[in-house]
């Protein structure tokens, strides 16, 4: 499981040898810690020990990602998970800091207006959205076009963020929860807060596989 969870892929291994080998070193340690203490000469690996290996690596590696559970708790992070809101849906982002990846929900908002600016990434204008994210922005903007706007030209003014985010934003996963956004917000249909929704949408509105996504579901 390990293995396939490094992959990311449920019918491949993955290759990274070294971290294999770590966690079978660290579950050697646990086997012969119980061998000694049950009196046997012989040592072997069971399914036990490699848990408490994986379980040990995340008590060491854990604290950044219980730090931000701490925050929604605590409300420092704005995340509503019952109720409905208009212009507002939980998202999903992986973060890889040092050996250690983990998922957590980030709020993402849209607010509409009058004008004919068209869909305005603030990430992008501040300079903290890479690439591919203003690339699923600008491929948002094509979907909306294609979709609604084929008898008429679309004249309207929308800001979409991704809130209480300090660093750069990668990845486009987050263009199918910002067509949700900025729909409620034109349509002031309101979205329901109990959910998280990741992926990217191409221009013809299909949603395409996501990446990371043990991480994004335990976060």
């Amino acid at each position: 499981n390990f293995s396939f969870r490094q992959a990311e892929h449920q019918h491949k291994l993955s290759a990274r040898f070294a971290d294999v080998l770590e966690l079978i070193g660290e579950s050697l340690f646990y086997a012969k810690k119980q061998a000694v203490a049950d009196g046997l000469e012989q040592v072997s690996i069971e399914r036990q020990h490699v848990l408490l290996s994986l379980s040990g690596k995340q008590y060491r590696t854990g604290q950044i990602s219980e730090s931000f559970l701490e925050d929604i708790q605590e409300g420092q992070i704005l995340i509503d998970t019952t109720g409905h809101a208009i212009g507002k849906v939980n998202g999903l982002t992986v973060l890889e800091i040092g050996d250690t990846t983990f998922g957590t929900p980030a709020r993402i908002s849209a607010t509409v207006y009058a004008g004919s600016n068209g869909v305005v990434d603030i990430e992008r204008e501040v300079e903290l959205g890479k690439a591919i994210h203003s690339k699923g922005v600008m491929l948002l903007t094509g979907y909306l076009g294609h979709k609604y706007a084929q008898g008429f030209s679309l004249a309207f003014s929308a800001n979409i963020a991704m809130e209480q985010s300090y660093g750069h934003i990668d990845g486009d996963s987050a263009s199918l929860g910002e067509v949700c956004v900025l729909i409620s917000a034109i349509s002031q249909i309101p979205l329901k807060q109990s959910i998280a929704i990741t992926g990217s949408i191409n221009q013809h509105g299909q949603v395409q596989s996501v990446g990371g996504l043990n991480e994004k579901i335990e976060g």
